[in-house]
C-alpha cells in the first residue's frame, strides 16, 4: 500500500509570494482623483505614492484632537470619518462627516494654527497623510513637482473658500466689502 503524500506549507513562508486580491484601486489611482494631486504625471504620482503615509484607525479613535497643531492633511481611502465640536457642556457634537476620496486638513500645508475640530474614525477606516515635511522635502529634492502641488493647492484653497463664502451670503451673512464696492 502506497502512503499518500500530503505537501504541508509553512505558514511564513506560503503566502510571500501570493499576490493579495486587491479590492481597492492602486494608491497611484486614489491620489491622481484628488484635485491638489489631479495634474500630476503618472511618474510624480508613483513618486508620491511612495511618500505618503497610509494609516489605519479603528472605530471611535481619534485621528486628529482638538487643539492639536496643524501638520498636514489626510486623504480619506476607505471608512467614514467624523468631524466633531464641543457642546456647551464640552460633549462632542457631530458638525460633519466625511468618507472615502474626500480631504481633511488641506489647510494644514500652508497654515499650522490649531484644530478647530476633532476627527474621529467613525468606523474601521483608512487614511493617507500627507504632511508639510513631506511637502518640504518634495520642494528641495524635486522642486518641479513640489512646485505643481502648491499651486494645485492654491487653487483648491481658493476654491473652498469661494464656497464657504457663498454658503455665509446665503446664510445672510453682510459683507463689509460688498457694501464699500456700491459706493
Amino acid at each position: 500500500m502506497e502512503a499518500a503524500t500530503t505537501e504541508r506549507e509553512d505558514p511564513e513562508w506560503s503566502n510571500l509570494f501570493r499576490q493579495e486580491a486587491q479590492t481597492q484601486p492602486p494608491l497611484e489611482a486614489i491620489l491622481a482623483a484628488v484635485p491638489v494631486f489631479s495634474a500630476l504625471s503618472p511618474r510624480e504620482l508613483w513618486v508620491l505614492a511612495r511618500i505618503v503615509h497610509p494609516r489605519r484607525f479603528a472605530a471611535g479613535e481619534t485621528i486628529i484632537g482638538r487643539g492639536a497643531k496643524q501638520s498636514g492633511f489626510y486623504l480619506i481611502r476607505s471608512g467614514r470619518v467624523e468631524i466633531q465640536r464641543p457642546d456647551a457642556q464640552g460633549h462632542p457634537d457631530l458638525v460633519g462627516n466625511l468618507g472615502p476620496g474626500e480631504l481633511l486638513g488641506e489647510f494644514a500645508l500652508v497654515d499650522g494654527t490649531p484644530r478647530t475640530s476633532a476627527v474621529v474614525a467613525a468606523e474601521r477606516s483608512e487614511l493617507i497623510g500627507f504632511f508639510k515635511p513631506d511637502l518640504m522635502d518634495l520642494m528641495i529634492t524635486n522642486p518641479g513637482l513640489g512646485c505643481k502641488i502648491l499651486l494645485n493647492l492654491a487653487e483648491q484653497m481658493s476654491q473652498t473658500l469661494l464656497a464657504d463664502y457663498e454658503t455665509l451670503k446665503g446664510l445672510g451673512y453682510d459683507f463689509l466689502h460688498e457694501d464699500l464696492a456700491a459706493r
